[in-house]
């Protein structure tokens, strides 16, 4: 862990798996900060060079579970070396799945919904569901307009402040299949799995909240 001071902000920076933040299942996560920004470096290139970070603005007063969830996640180093598994041109860019497996069912716990206070257009971040009340660590970046999956209960937590570019130039791993990585596979065998399976995919390599 790096601690960097900068105009009188702290920021903390992860570029392994921490695996030290407790889950507190079935208590409530430890609540997040009012408002947080994340950065999300990444292998991404651009031109031949190193893409900027993806930094997400994160408002709890959104979404105060999924801002829980997300700073507890962040913390702990879940989001590094993660890929990102399923990629939709003109929909979604998703992740969340750790690297580690073991990360992944440590944190493998469902949190209570949020009402939808902030609409899913482009640019911000919810978290992936598989019904109500299922939140757990996936999130997905919508690329474009999809406010109507409002109605179905995707409650946006952060917006995208910078790195756009790097965002639109995430690699698909999967063409033509909107479901992309298999995330049972990815779930049980991380990456030394997906790595294997899709050597050019796009991961994140350090994160940093502040």
């Amino acid at each position: 862990v790096v601690f960097l001071s900068l105009f009188g902000l702290i920021f903390s920076e992860t570029c392994s798996i921490i695996g030290t933040v407790p889950n507190p299942n079935p208590s409530p996560d430890v609540s997040s900060p009012d408002k947080y920004t994340v950065s999300f470096e990444t292998n991404v290139q651009i031109d031949g060079k190193p893409a900027a970070p993806i930094v997400l603005e994160v408002n709890r007063s959104w979404a105060p579970l999924g801002s829980d969830r997300f700073y507890s996640l962040v913390k702990d180093g879940y989001y590094n070396q993660a890929a990102f598994f399923r990629v939709v041109p003109d929909f979604v860019v998703q992740f969340g799945i750790s690297a580690d497996p073991t990360e992944t069912a440590k944190w493998n716990t469902v949190i209570p919904d949020d009402p939808v206070v902030l609409s899913n257009t482009n640019w911000t971040v919810s978290f992936a569901t598989a019904g109500p009340n299922t939140r757990t660590s996936q999130i997905f970046i919508n690329y474009v307009d999809n406010s109507r999956l409002d109605a179905s209960g995707f409650s946006p937590f952060a917006k995208v402040v910078s790195g756009f570019e790097t965002a639109l130039a995430i690699v698909n791993p999967t063409p033509g299949d909107s479901d992309g990585a298999n995330q049972e596979l990815y779930e049980h065998k991380g990456n030394e799995w997906i790595l294997q399976k899709y050597p050019t995919i796009s991961l994140i390599s350090c994160t940093s909240v502040a």
